[in-house]
């Protein structure tokens, strides 16, 4: 669905589509954030959408909803996009505004669906290969391996529900996943603070999702976790152990291949686009280590050598978990400490988990 170069219908039809769309969201659809952020005030203005404010707890939820005055802009220069909103309309319950928690989970979802946009995914049915058998999941839209699509928790529950409606998928935290190629990047919101994590239920879920792929003709063999945060301060929490809170809390596991933590912001969009996009990661890779030697042997055990000092060197800018959370780094071979490269924005909350054993330097760009 092409709607590039109309940048206030591209705003509407996302909120249209996610029901319950965050205010702060339609500054990171596409472009300048000064630039969405005027064409979101024109459409409050022109009561396109509708801006309602409620409070939870001790914040303020401001969530956008489209008007019927919206409605018919869409129809107007969209049909086929109105078709979609409005099926999704019809699968949804209704949604009121004392329903705090159903908006923040649409709202958390709607997030990750920009995220993953942002990136280059195709997130509208009519753009991607469908996950149900009954609309043609085995070849109505062939999948491209190099193709990057994101598929909802709706779309998901309805693909697991369609043979045998005992299947249960509800209950668990998945905002969506991202395929590509033979990745499936699970994407999850912990907002301000832990998770609450039934481990079990949620790697049985990922595993139920993998099956499904694959039966879909998805080539998917490693599943990846993105867990999108408010701050940097929620990885340092993550990364704890969860014994003074009880097993009811996130703690990072080994079942996923990595564990990469972003921030909801700009500075987590880029890192979406990276994790997505090889290409970009190794340009960006090469810039980073210009200055550092190559690895003595080919192994994954450190990305590079100090000259001189001879210290290993980790890339990390992505925050993978997994590797910060490790009891030693150090690899074979390597007597002095080693070092992290990251983001300048990232260094403090590393250095914090890792502690005084890993120097963690911030990367430089050339």
């Amino acid at each position: 669905m092409n709607v590039q170069g109309n940048r206030l219908l591209e705003l509407l039809i996302l909120v249209g589509y996610s029901i319950e769309f965050p205010a702060k969201l339609a500054q990171r659809i596409g472009g300048h954030e000064q630039w969405n952020r005027h064409v979101m005030y024109r459409a409050i203005r022109d009561r396109y959408v509708f801006m309602n404010r409620m409070k939870s707890q001790r914040y303020v939820i401001k969530s956008l909803q489209l008007t019927e005055k919206g409605f018919e802009y869409i129809a107007e220069r969209a049909p086929e996009a109105l078709a979609m909103i409005c099926g999704r309309i019809d699968q949804m319950p209704p949604v009121y505004p004392s329903m705090t928690g159903k908006i923040q989970r649409l709202h958390a979802i709607a997030t990750g669906m920009v995220m993953a946009r942002g990136a280059g995914a195709l997130v509208f049915p009519r753009d991607k290969p469908s996950l149900m058998y009954s609309e043609g999941g085995y070849g109505r839209i062939p999948v491209d391996p190099e193709a990057i699509y994101y598929y909802s928790p709706f779309e998901i529950r309805a693909a697991l529900e369609e043979k045998d409606k005992r299947t249960v998928s509800k209950g668990v935290r998945l905002i969506g996943i991202i395929v590509r190629g033979h990745r499936c990047y699970c994407m999850y919101f912990t907002g301000a603070t832990r998770m609450f994590w039934q481990k079990l239920s949620e790697e049985n879920h990922v595993s139920g999702i993998l099956s499904l792929l694959k039966a879909r003709g998805f080539s998917v063999s490693v599943a990846v976790q993105i867990i999108i945060g408010n701050n940097m301060n929620v990885a340092e929490k993550l990364s704890h152990s969860s014994k003074p809170f009880g097993g009811r809390y996130y703690t990072v596991s080994k079942f996923f291949d990595r564990c990469c933590y972003v921030t909801n912001n700009t500075e987590g969009d880029e890192i979406v686009r990276l994790l997505l996009n090889p290409d970009l990661a190794n340009d960006l890779n090469r810039q980073v280590l210009a200055d550092y030697q190559p690895p003595r042997v080919n192994t994954r055990e450190y990305d590079a050598i100090e000259p001189g000092s001879n210290r290993p060197v980790f890339l990390n800018y992505c925050c993978d978990l997994i590797p910060i959370t490790m009891e030693d780094l150090s690899p074979t071979g390597f007597h002095e400490n080693p070092i992290m490269l990251c983001f300048d924005y990232q260094c403090q909350t590393i250095q914090r988990i890792l502690g005084p054993s890993v120097e963690v330097r911030p990367i430089v760009r050339k």
